[in-house]
């Protein structure tokens, strides 16, 4: 799934630019992706919906996680999270969704890198820019590990 998901962010510059699912689908099955890992990838990119936590744009609390989310979201994980959000590559609404996106996807695959391209894409999503020493790290997901000169 993930590689359907890289592969998107590394066609289209704006997500609004991509082709309708039909049109989609045939151009992922034309680069050599399977049915099942298209449909997948697309029914969970279809759900970083930013209206969904717009009300927390402004938000300036503290996130408390569940005891379920504790369960799923390792000390590791949610720390990047807050590494992100410290450093403005996140505000309140895109952590929201960057969580609910990872709680989408089976626990024996969130990790500190799924979050890295997890966060990209719900940046990229919303056009968001990076910010320049946290995008690299965030970019790290789709070209590697990150170089500081």
């Amino acid at each position: 799934m993930f590689d359907v998901l890289t592969f998107l962010f590394e066609q289209y510059d704006d997500p609004s630019s991509c082709p309708g699912r039909d049109d989609l689908t045939r151009e992922l099955e034309a680069a050599g992706f399977e049915s099942e890992e298209i449909g997948d990838a697309l029914d969970w990119f279809d759900g970083i919906r930013p209206e969904a936590f717009a009300g927390l744009k402004e938000s300036g609390g503290v996130r408390i996680y569940s005891d379920y989310e504790l369960e799923l979201l390792s000390c590791e994980v949610r720390g990047f999270i807050c590494f992100l959000e410290d450093n403005g590559a996140l505000d309140a609404a895109q952590r929201e969704l960057v969580i609910d996106r990872l709680l989408a996807l089976p626990s024996d695959e969130i990790s500190p890198a799924v979050v890295r391209l997890v966060a990209l894409l719900v940046l990229w999503r919303e056009q968001a820019e990076l910010p320049l020493l946290v995008g690299e790290e965030l970019l790290s997901a789709v070209h590697g590990e990150p170089t500081m000169q």
